[in-house]
């Protein structure tokens, strides 16, 4: 097996430069990287907060000269350039922004800013656009001179760029609809006016912009992913034919169509493409989106459709809709974002299938997190002539050059000045042997008849031999209830019994040692069921891909280790049950710990395969319970790294029992009865008692801890002096047909009730109407003590019958010794004063000067003492 490097180029001879432009990374959440090492360092000092696109760009020897999100331009100070705000990309777009040099000016930058699929939906379209960057400014630190130059008025969020074949341009290519756009950067600037390559697929739609666009390193093929979310999710990644001479796009050639493709990139030799993608699902008519996955297409294949490789498939959760960028470093490795604060990487991309060795989230950010994009670059800072095979420590390694061209000299500085004069080559195809593991500057310098020379520069990783291990035992439970040494395995948790601590250490595993000698034929570690109690198998245990050792595992089978339902674990609910139950696991790792020997380690899992497996233990910390999820823990007890038992633990959530945890009292007359909730097996008050209810006789605050045989709850109770209310006023509202009484407080209170039947019945309203005229007792329960008082309600009767039968022959004031001092006058229809009374005189007896007046209606005026007037009018009947 071999392992093709991509090498940095540098044309000396020229202003044309690409050793280390791509050393700095700026990206996500203040986020960045420096690869100047070979290993990615975290940078702190970065300005950038983006959802996606991001750019930055280094001079030759690596040192920062500016970055941007496609909006704003800061400089190696990490300040924001004169005239370095308002470019016309965006935060949100897929690939925000990519810089370009001049390749004769040495300080002339063209930085591109393509689209946005938010502009379109915000109706303000920004098209692609370039602006340029002078670094002879400002005391070297840069100047935005000119801005948002225009290229096209709509457009998408791709954008990739390569060097020309003859080394003194490049192109930088776009995409919308159905057509890629070239435009060439010489000396002369930025070329306006496009190759234009109409090719399908026609893309439409403004919210189906979005999605990477990337030409292989060595200029002959472009990978296009068109991230279609409208109408429904769909799939788009196409493979094109690039002529880096005539900037044209020909033989499109669809590659997938299962997913919701976002990423793309080549290997440093341009034989492999890879593309992240979200599966899409089709459940119900409907499309939805699934998990996030890698994919490899191998470009050396006949079919090349049919080489595609899944590479990595994320836990549900991991993504959006859109599934994060990938880009090659100068380390030749892919990364790939997601929001996290690591990356995932590739680490020999230019190997096929499982040997691209795939690392998730491997790549630490110190305290900075990524989102979905990366830096793109001219993709030629990535193009290689060098084959280089064996990173074995202790072994030789081997360059093979593969240059095209009339090549008249080669140098080499292998970077190990501790190899003496080996240290250095002439020969074209030279052999190095390095002295320790490590990471490695190699520089070739190239001369060519008739051409300028090149220097290029790579980092060659060499790997310790893997210190493992080389026979391990691997015990698993038996959960089947049969006796028989047979039981399914997860592989991966050997690697941890031979990798001695180095957690870098990943493995591959095999039925026989040819195989793993071989590489073929891999097991899958997840669910491999063994054929009998102490069979062999063989993991390839490797650091680099191509560096390994072969360790055999025996597999054993811990008979009838399946404890079942070991027990019910009671939690008492901290809040009222809802859909969702939020449990803490440290609970039931606490309980577990009393019950198994100390010297064994306990992990807790939501269901039985993933404690079989081990996979997604439950941390010591709450945990989400939806309407679905069984109601149970399930355990593993390990001794020394070996399964002793799987079990169950079932959870019987005792409910939160309806009671508020804060109520007030108030003393009446300097007491107060204080109740517990009822119902419990015990109480205990702070004041030392035991009873479900106390008396006290003082204000504060007395707390009540009451249980049953597993809860414990708390109340408290918070005793105040309670509020003087008396009443302050009683309305009376009389001499109508429909009389009222309202009671006035001087205190307002809800918890009042108010009687006027003498406290036989209470309402809350303190207003009584359709009264009739009479003499009330009205009662006050201020929650306290009962206030009570007299309220009459005056009247008058509304008709009389002076018939001398004894019943109502005068018509008089009800009650009148509660008027002493009322003076009622009574006048026909015409207002003829008949009569005068006060209100304890015997009232009217319907004659006018010994006249008996008429059967009619007649009119009265009532005058109080307080000045109160009343008038009104009632019937004489005889």
């Amino acid at each position: 097996m071999r392992c093709v490097i991509a090498l940095i180029l540098l044309l000396v001879g020229s202003n044309l430069s690409a050793q280390r432009e791509a050393a700095n990374w700026y990206f996500g959440t203040f986020a960045g990287l420096d690869f100047n090492s070979g290993t990615p360092m975290p940078l702190f000092d970065g300005q950038i907060r983006t959802v996606e696109g991001c750019e930055a760009f280094s001079d030759s020897d690596g040192n920062l000269l500016f970055y941007t999100e496609g909006n704003s331009v800061w400089n190696r100070q990490h300040e924001v350039m004169p005239n370095g705000t308002g470019l016309g990309g965006s935060f949100s777009t897929t690939q925000s922004a990519l810089v370009v040099p001049n390749p004769v000016a040495p300080n002339i930058y063209y930085v591109f800013t393509p689209d946005d699929a938010l502009a379109y939906r915000l109706g303000s379209p920004t098209g692609f656009n370039y602006s340029v960057v002078n670094m002879g400014l400002e005391g070297g630190l840069g100047d935005v001179t000119s801005k948002n130059i225009d290229l096209l008025p709509e457009g998408s969020e791709k954008v990739s760029a390569v060097r020309g074949p003859t080394g003194d341009f490049y192109w930088v290519v776009t995409h919308f609809r159905d057509r890629f756009y070239s435009y060439r950067v010489d000396a002369s600037g930025v070329n306006t006016n496009p190759v234009i390559s109409v090719v399908g697929p026609l893309v439409e739609g403004t919210e189906n912009v979005r999605g990477a666009l990337k030409i292989s390193p060595n200029g002959s093929k472009l990978a296009v992913a068109h991230t279609i979310l409208q109408p429904e999710y769909d799939s788009s990644l196409h493979l094109y034919d690039f002529d880096s001479t005539t900037g044209r796009v020909s033989n499109e050639q669809s590659l997938s169509d299962d997913r919701v493709y976002y990423g793309v990139e080549f290997s440093a030799n341009s034989s492999k493409l890879y593309s992240s993608g979200m599966t899409i699902l089709r459940i119900n008519g409907e499309t939805v989106q699934g998990n996030l996955q890698i994919v490899q297409f191998d470009l050396e294949q006949a079919d090349i459709l049919g080489s595609e490789y899944t590479v990595h498939t994320f836990e549900a959760g991991i993504g959006n809709e859109i599934a994060g960028s990938l880009q090659i470093a100068i380390d030749r490795k892919i990364y790939h974002a997601v929001p996290n604060s690591n990356l995932s990487v590739i680490r020999t991309p230019n190997l096929d299938g499982i040997n691209c060795d795939f690392r998730e989230f491997a790549v630490d950010l110190g305290d900075r997190s990524a989102t979905y994009g990366l830096p793109p670059f001219i993709q030629s800072f990535f193009e290689t002539i060098v084959t280089i095979e064996n990173f074995c420590e202790g072994e030789t390694t081997t360059f093979t050059t593969e240059s095209t061209g009339d090549v008249t000299a080669m140098s080499w500085n292998f970077g190990d000045p501790a190899s003496g004069a080996a240290n250095t080559s002439t020969a074209f195809n030279p052999t190095h042997v390095f002295s320790a593991p490590g990471v490695y500057t190699v520089t070739l310098d190239v001369d060519y008849s008739g051409a300028p020379s090149r220097q290029f520069i790579e980092f060659v990783e060499i790997a310790e031999v893997p210190n493992v291990a080389t026979n391990v035992e691997l015990v698993q439970c038996e959960i089947d209830g049969i006796d028989d040494g047979i039981t399914p395995f997860n592989l991966n948790e050997a690697i941890d019994l031979f990798n001695n601590g180095n957690e870098d250490i990943s493995a591959l595993f095999f039925s026989n040692m040819a195989d793993a000698v071989a590489n073929e034929n891999q097991l899958d570690p997840i669910g491999y069921v063994n054929a009998f109690d102490g069979e062999r198998i063989y993991a390839r245990a490797f650091e680099n891909a191509e560096c390994f050792t072969i360790v055999e595992i025996v597999l054993r089978v811990n008979a009838l280790s399946d404890l079942g339902t070991y027990g019910t674990f009671d939690i008492c609910a901290e809040e009222p049950l809802s859909i969702a139950v939020i449990l803490d696991t440290t609970e039931a790792f606490d309980f577990l710990s009393n019950e198994f020997p100390s010297d064994e380690s306990i992990s807790i899992y939501a269901s039985k395969d993933d404690a079989l497996f081990e996979l997604n233990e439950l941390p010591l910390e709450e945990k989400t319970f939806g309407p679905r999820d069984e109601l149970a823990y399930y355990f593993r007890i390990e001794n020394n790294f070996a399964c002793d038992y799987i079990g169950r633990l079932a959870i019987n959530i005792i409910p939160l029992p309806e009671f508020d945890p804060e109520v007030s009292a108030e003393l009446c007359n300097n007491e107060a009865q204080l109740f517990a909730p009822e119902g419990f097996d015990s109480y205990s008050w702070s004041t030392g008692e035991s009873t479900a209810a106390i008396t006290v006789n003082a204000t504060g605050t007395y707390q009540v801890t009451f249980s049953n045989a597993t809860c414990t709850y708390v109340q408290q109770i918070v005793v105040g002096t309670s509020q003087v209310n008396n009443i302050s006023s009683i309305e009376v509202v009389d001499f109508r047909a429909s009389n009222e009484i309202i009671v006035h407080m001087e205190n307002p209170d809800d918890n009042v009730l108010f009687s006027i039947d003498g406290g036989t019945t209470f309402q809350a309203a303190n207003t009584f109407n359709g009264l009739l005229p009479g003499i009330y007792e009205v009662v006050v329960d201020n929650g306290c003590t009962l206030l009570e008082e007299i309220a009459v309600v005056g009247g008058l009767y509304t008709f009389f019958t002076p018939n001398n039968d004894g019943v109502n022959d005068r018509w008089e004031l009800l009650n009148p010794e509660f008027f002493p001092n009322v003076t009622i006058s009574v006048f026909d229809r015409y207002g003829k004063l008949l009569n005068s009374f006060q209100g304890t005189q015997s009232g009217w007896d319907g004659t006018f000067r010994n006249r008996e007046m008429p059967s009619d209606d007649y009119w009265y005026r009532l005058e109080m003492e307080e000045g109160r007037v009343v008038t009104g009018h009632f019937a004489l009947k005889r």
